[in-house]
């Protein structure tokens, strides 16, 4: 799999504000503001995020070339490498790539999508504080050719301070993931897609039941799309092939919406119901580890 390097002294960048006046892709944050612009050039990808550094990604190159910024910071420019730019370049390179935690179960994946500050990564850990081993906090790379099959990447468990506050003393702090190291993945192959959840906050008491419900494939190939990275939304012979990727796995895996009302102290209410409706079983191995 891909592993980052950084240039060496001297090298530069090409500035998409400068050399590349057009076919910049720029991806926004929920504010308007720009988080990263995409371009091509010489052969290669690129993503340039503002005052941090540029990236360079082929197809043809087992490694992703970090162009840093004067004094940025270290431990940032590694976290978007593996949160954001890996993810990107295998899915320019011919992969998908979904913005979803997932956890291990006997069965399979089973990916939790949601649009940010939902709670994704508070539900993948609490899960994981069950037994479930974890195998993403913010991104599932798969392919569909005879299954719909997830390869594992390198992560780290990322809670914002008020899910810490939620699990207590025993929630994990960011355990500092150096390198090129797996970081807290401990699959090695990829594994098969059972399940996809898409939680969503709705309004309502704060003791309402959450609700589980089937999407049927129609419904989910749309939901699906919302959490899709795609580095060149002008390619569209790459988007073709997204497209039909994403029509595959609305067709070969279950989604389900999980609508709950937003309340911290309900966490656990929400996760018993998670595992009961879903039928969710600890993996044999992870059962193993911890009777080890």
């Amino acid at each position: 799999m891909l592993k980052l390097r950084f240039a060496g002294p001297g090298a530069h960048a090409p500035d998409p504000l400068i050399d590349r006046p057009t076919g910049v892709h720029v991806w926004l944050n929920r504010q308007g503001g720009v988080v990263a612009r995409g371009f091509r050039e010489a052969g290669f990808h690129w993503m340039a995020w503002p005052d941090l550094a540029t990236y360079r990604f082929a197809s043809d190159d087992p490694f992703i070339t970090a162009y840093a910024v004067a004094g940025a910071p270290v431990d940032v420019i590694w976290d978007v490498y593996r949160r954001s730019v890996t993810p990107m370049a295998l899915q320019a390179f011919g992969w998908e790539a979904l913005h979803a935690s997932a956890i291990v179960t006997d069965r399979g994946l089973i990916g939790f999508c949601a649009t940010s500050e939902t709670g994704k990564s508070t539900v993948a850990y609490g899960l994981r504080r069950r037994g479930f081993p974890q195998w993403s906090d913010d991104g599932v790379v798969f392919r569909t050719e005879d299954a719909a099959l997830a390869t594992p990447l390198p992560f780290e468990a990322r809670l914002r301070p008020e899910s810490r506050a939620m699990f207590g003393a025993d929630a994990r702090m960011l355990p500092g993931l150096k390198g090129n190291s797996p970081g807290e993945q401990r699959y090695t192959e990829p594994l098969p897609i059972a399940l996809i959840c898409l939680l969503k906050r709705v309004n309502g008491a704060d003791d309402a039941p959450p609700l589980i419900r089937s999407a049927p494939p129609a419904r989910a190939f749309p939901e699906l799309l919302i959490h899709a990275h795609e580095f060149d939304p002008n390619d569209p012979e790459r988007r073709a092939r997204m497209m039909q990727t994403y029509l595959d796995l609305a067709a070969r895996v279950p989604v389900v919406e999980i609508n709950f009302v937003p309340n911290r102290d309900r966490l656990e209410a929400l996760l018993d119901v998670i595992v009961g409706e879903l039928s969710l079983v600890v993996p044999d191995e992870a059962n193993a580890a911890q009777s080890a």
